[in-house]
């Protein structure tokens, strides 16, 4: 037999430095894609044919079916909802804030929430809706 000079009895390993390389990668792009999602809460939003896309602020208030509030994805109490908005409302800052609320929240819930805000500042109110079907 021709010997070529290879050792035979030696066992082969594979090479886990090119997957690594990709889950590294991977988890670093989900890392960075998570910081720009926006909480999202699951409400049955109110539908109005007439409603317009605009630019999402920073400020989004949410009230549950259940009339829980929530301040961007954070369950927050009505008592400290003002004292939590008027530091989003800080000078030099925007005063946009996004209402959504669920069709089933009494409207006197909305409006007690939309005065809290424009009390701690908020000076634009967009109400959040679905496009009528």
């Amino acid at each position: 037999m021709i010997d070529f000079g290879e050792h035979v009895d030696e066992k082969k390993t594979l090479d886990l430095t090119p997957m690594l390389d990709v889950v590294f990668l991977l988890l670093i792009f989900f890392m960075l894609t998570s910081i720009f999602a926006k909480p999202m809460l699951p409400l049955n939003l109110p539908e109005a044919a007439t409603g317009q896309v605009e630019q999402e602020p920073e400020v989004a208030v949410a009230i549950r079916a259940d009339g829980s509030v929530h301040l961007n994805g954070r369950p927050t109490a009505s008592t400290e909802l003002r004292a939590a908005l008027e530091t989003l409302f800080a000078p030099g800052r925007s005063k946009d804030l996004s209402l959504q609320s669920d069709q089933g929240v009494p409207f006197g819930r909305v409006v007690e929430v939309m005065d809290l805000a424009k009390l701690a500042g908020a000076e634009n109110i967009s109400v959040v809706t679905e496009r009528k079907r």
